[in-house]
């Protein structure tokens, strides 16, 4: 490799990465406004060539991987005491910052996995790294809004005044609820059925990847 190729690739790297700074908060923005729309979006770009795939946002995963990079900095900045691993296992692969963040990276995406195969073993397709694509990434931009608002929530359950507690017991219903409707919409979208049933399944797909996800997490952590 020549010189001036890694010149070459460093300078589309930069100009990757400053790119974050105008497109990060747009697509968060969209995502706030309209969640339902950019699972939508997202169905639509995978349509297209991938060299036009997401320009005018940042791809689902990685927008995903930014926002727990942005939670991780906000409890850095806040000198909030994470509790770290205890087990033999989570010691040897979270001793650094870089396996933690993967770990969380990992950990958050268990949602969309668990969320994008059971809409495909409910429609009755096969379940193959082609056809996962699209609902895994619409629903990394759902994750990664639901992992923000838990990553907020925590400033308030690590406060030791009970009102700070109750308010962050409500907030973590409310966000648990604005997540089980979106999913709830984008089941009876999807399967063509009616909003009770779709809630059904939204509430209890949210409960199996809850479970995979604190079970992954003790086996790690506790």
């Amino acid at each position: 490799m020549g010189f001036f190729t890694i010149l070459r690739s460093i300078e589309e790297f930069l100009y990757e990465v400053m790119t974050w700074l105008v497109f990060f908060p747009r697509t968060l923005w969209q995502v706030i406004r309209h969640p339902a729309k950019m699972i939508d979006y997202s169905d639509h770009e995978q349509t297209d060539q991938p060299a036009e795939q997401y320009t005018d946002t940042i791809s689902p995963p990685l927008f995903l991987m930014l926002t727990i990079l942005l939670c991780h900095g906000l409890e850095l900045t806040l000198h909030m005491n994470l509790d770290g691993a205890k087990t033999g296992l989570g010691k040897t692969f979270l001793n650094s910052e870089e396996n933690l963040l993967i770990f969380r990276v990992i950990v958050s995406s268990i949602y969309p996995l668990v969320f994008a195969t059971g809409l495909l073993k409910r429609s009755d397709r096969r379940v193959d790294r082609n056809t996962l694509r699209a609902p895994f990434f619409s629903q990394c931009y759902l994750a990664a809004l639901f992992t923000l608002a838990l990553s907020l929530n925590t400033l308030l359950v690590r406060s030791s005044d009970i009102r700070a507690l109750i308010a962050a017991g409500v907030v973590l219903l409310l966000i648990v609820a604005w997540y089980v409707a979106v999913q709830t919409l984008w089941f009876a979208q999807h399967l063509k059925v009616g909003r009770g049933r779709a809630f059904g399944i939204a509430f209890g797909t949210f409960l199996k990847a809850t479970l995979i996800n604190s079970l992954v997490s003790a086996f790690f952590v506790a």
